[in-house]
C-alpha cells in the first residue's frame, strides 16, 4: 500500500485523497494547445494531415471546454459548503 505525501489535499467529511488543481490546469493548457496546433493544421495543409488537424481541433475544444467546467463545478462545490 503506498503511503499518502503529507502535502496531499484530503478532504475532511469523506477523508479520501482530493486530485490536484493542476490537473485542470493541464488539461486547459493541453486542450489551448491541441486546439491552436490543430487549427495550423487544418487550415495549412491537404489530405490526411488536414483530417488529423480537425481530429486536434475538436479534441483540443472538449479538453479546454472539459477542463473549465471541471474547474467551475470544483469552484462551486467549495462555495456550497
Amino acid at each position: 500500500m503506498e503511503s499518502i505525501p503529507s502535502d496531499a489535499r484530503i478532504c475532511p467529511h469523506c477523508k479520501t485523497v482530493q486530485p490536484s488543481p493542476l490537473l485542470d490546469v493541464g488539461l486547459v493548457v493541453g486542450g489551448v494547445f491541441a486546439l491552436l496546433f490543430g487549427l495550423i493544421l487544418a487550415v495549412m495543409t491537404l489530405g490526411a494531415t488536414r483530417l488529423a488537424g480537425f481530429v486536434l481541433l475538436i479534441a483540443g475544444f472538449g479538453l479546454v471546454v472539459g477542463g473549465y467546467t471541471r474547474y467551475l463545478d470544483r469552484h462551486d462545490r467549495r462555495r456550497a459548503r
